[in-house]
């Protein structure tokens, strides 16, 4: 099956589901047309093209259909993210470069974060489209210096903010910072709020960076292009740290205030889970320095 005849089974399909009636058409007596759903024309009409224009994509003979109009249509065709994947896919050769739904990237299926908390071995987390954590292993929360007062929780649990604005992080368990760190999470935060204006975290967030002594200035700055860290190895201080049996324990302080951590070397592992574009999955690989 070549892409022409997937996007026209593929239109077809979707239009066969909607009743006309629901989108105002009067219920159809008489002779006429009986087969279900919407006809191309009912569907030119309520995009406000000319019938020839809906055949012409419905046949894929359709040159350069703009993304604006490939929305319209997979909104009014009721589809789903997948199927207005695919009917970019069909009729462009690419995928859509931002998902349909302003609200995609903020949650994931619970059977994702059942995966990530049952994950050992590895730091193992989630976060949405607005670094906010929504699950995390065990390991994953050991990293990072814990409060004695409330053991086995993260810090902040948006990354972004850690990352960016604790002192903790700036100053202590992520190292060369402002070049490592710093730099290309601030690059990947401007992306992101250029991709989701909509999203209320991702604008606070941006106004505490903007706002900021210290990281401001480095956000502001538009030299670095970045848009995921995939593959990327960066030196940090592990908090949860242990060596294994019969290894030289290594672990020692930053400074008086925090517990022995362990210096080393992260490698971050990033996919998304399909069914929420923008949210990431990540696996750690944390080496010791020796």
């Amino acid at each position: 099956m070549n892409n022409r005849e997937a996007l026209q089974q593929l239109l077809c399909r979707m239009r066969g589901k909607i009743d006309p009636v629901e989108l105002g058409w009067p219920i159809r007596t008489g002779r006429g047309r009986r087969s279900k759903g919407l006809s191309q024309a009912q569907v030119a009409q309520a995009l406000y093209v000319s019938e020839r224009t809906y055949a012409d994509l419905e046949r894929g003979v359709m040159a350069e259909p703009t993304s604006e109009f490939l929305d319209k249509v997979a909104k009014l065709l009721r589809m789903e993210e997948h199927e207005r994947t695919a009917l970019y896919v069909y009729a462009l050769g690419y995928e859509p470069p931002f998902p349909m739904d302003p609200m995609a990237g903020t949650n994931v299926a619970p059977a994702w974060q059942e995966a990530v908390i049952g994950v050992s071995g590895h730091p193992c987390y989630i976060n949405d489209v607005a670094w906010n954590v929504l699950a995390g292993n065990d390991e994953f929360v050991q990293m990072f210096p814990q409060d004695p007062g409330k053991p086995g929780r993260l810090p902040e649990s948006n990354l972004i903010r850690w990352m960016l604005l604790a002192e903790d992080a700036r100053e202590h368990h992520l190292v060369d910072w402002e070049t490592h760190w710093a730099e290309p999470v601030a690059a990947q935060l401007r992306t992101a709020v250029a991709a989701h204006p909509d999203n209320k975290d991702l604008q606070q967030l941006d106004k505490e960076v903007n706002d900021d002594p210290v990281v401001g200035p480095i956000y502001r700055n538009h030299n670095t292009a970045y848009v995921h860290p995939d593959g990327d190895t960066r030196r940090m201080r592990h908090a949860g740290f242990v060596p294994p049996p019969g290894a030289v324990d290594r672990r020692d302080r930053c400074c008086g205030r925090h517990a022995p951590s362990q210096l080393g070397s992260v490698t971050m592992n990033a996919g998304q889970p399909l069914g929420s574009p923008g949210a990431r999955f990540f696996l750690l690989l944390f080496k010791p320095s020796v």
